[in-house]
């Protein structure tokens, strides 16, 4: 289960602040040299995983080539997507993996970089075509994610990108019950397993070209 939270790791976050600024308190407020998952997961709540689905999926839009990243925060958004899929809503990560950590300067550093980006994806969403972002949708939506965190695993160069924007779009969209955001993630969530399936289909004929 999530470890119990660390003293003076987080702060009092403001639950009713924007999930970039918070981020921006929690980034700066910390003072040791690795943050774990359970550490993001406390701050953000375990009974939001729409938060959670955007924590971990925002830093992987980027074009970032920080070694591991895809795998560090591509397994957490597997597990928190797979709970989606079962009607969850509370968050549970395994110990092993509550423990997995990423050096304070990079995580630090992801959130800089990625909060313009949330703060973009914050400002066009707002309740509307609620029927799209009802609760029905969270296990096909659970479904989509969980492929998408799938391939976000997969050894393609800056193959994280297209997958983790379809993720940050579809959480946003859940969290604000903006059903014309969650359509938006649709499209771009076909996208990527459209190009996934491109890439796959490249590297299949270049194998039958050269060694078959």
């Amino acid at each position: 289960m999530v470890g119990r939270q660390e003293a003076g790791r987080e702060p009092a976050a403001d639950q009713t602040a924007r999930l970039s600024d918070r981020l921006g308190v929690f980034a700066q407020s910390l003072s040791t040299e690795r943050v774990s998952l359970s550490t993001i997961v406390n701050f953000i709540g375990r009974r939001s995983i729409g938060s959670l689905l955007l924590v971990f999926a925002v830093p992987l839009m980027l074009p970032v080539p920080l070694p591991g990243i895809a795998v560090v925060f591509g397994v957490p958004l597997i597990v928190i997507s797979a709970q989606l899929l079962l009607g969850r809503r509370h968050i549970w990560l395994p110990a092993r993996l509550a423990r997995r950590s990423i050096a304070r300067a990079e995580f630090i550093a992801l959130v800089e970089r990625a909060r313009p980006s949330l703060r973009r994806l914050e400002l066009i969403a707002r309740p509307r075509v609620s029927w799209l972002a009802a609760d029905w949708t969270m296990v096909p939506i659970g479904a989509i994610c969980l492929l998408l965190a799938v391939i976000i695993t997969l050894p393609v160069p800056f193959g994280h990108m297209l997958p983790g924007a379809a993720i940050s779009i579809l959480a946003l969209g859940l969290l604000e019950r903006d059903g014309l955001v969650v359509g938006l993630g649709l499209i771009v969530a076909l996208l990527a397993i459209g190009l996934l399936l491109a890439v796959a289909n490249g590297v299949a004929v270049w194998l039958h070209a050269h060694i078959g």
